[in-house]
């Protein structure tokens, strides 16, 4: 019997379209396909999510990587994070899982940066009963580790509770964890199956 909800923010709650963000940012090709490779699709993007690179640390390293000036490449973090908005279709799932009597959590790996821009924005801790910020745990999905905090911090059982994430790899780390876990795609559709398996009209 599922009691427990865990969402994955980018892509599930907000927005994330890494071709859309470089497409939306610059008009110049070439540009764009520096930001996507050597920024986007760096190893530095994944050490930002797990926290063990800063900010401040990140942004002078990927404008030396691109030649793209610090202060453009400022600009470019505040793009993605204005293009962070919220998927309408989720925002009331979560409303509908909790007015159903079910607990929501989230899992997100994202920087912690980010998180607290978009926390100060929307009030996430209050929109959850609680969650993990793989930027502020130093630990990212698809580890186990990061699973099992989340089950020991909120004293959840997997079995228990449904797993909601946009990549397939974190979909399987979470079922082979003992999660019942259903893949993230189109926000209608997806909304659409998970409100039936809740039972949720």
């Amino acid at each position: 019997m599922i009691k427990n909800v865990i969402f994955d923010l980018g892509a599930v709650l907000f927005e994330w379209n890494p071709e859309q963000i470089v497409a939306s940012f610059t008009d110049s090709e070439s540009e764009r396909q520096l930001l996507f490779d050597h920024v986007l699709r760096h190893p530095d993007w994944l050490s930002l999510d797990r926290g063990t690179m800063l900010m401040a640390e990140a942004i002078p390293k990927f404008a030396a990587r691109t030649g793209v000036s610090e202060s453009r490449m400022e600009d470019f973090f505040e793009h993605i994070q204005s293009t962070l908005t919220i998927i309408p279709e989720t925002e009331l799932l979560i409303d509908q899982v909790q007015s159903c009597g079910y607990s929501a959590y989230f899992l997100t790996n994202m920087s912690s940066a980010f998180f607290e821009k978009l926390n100060e924005k929307h009030n996430l801790y209050g929109w959850f009963d609680g969650g993990l910020v793989s930027g502020k745990e130093l630990m990212i999905k698809p580890e186990p580790d990061i699973f099992s905090n989340l089950v020991m911090r909120f004293a959840i059982a997997p079995e228990e509770s449904l797993f909601i994430d946009d990549q397939s790899v974190n979909v399987e780390a979470a079922h082979a964890l003992g999660f019942q876990v259903h893949q993230f795609e189109e926000p209608s559709e997806s909304c659409t199956k998970i409100r039936n398996l809740l039972k949720i009209n």
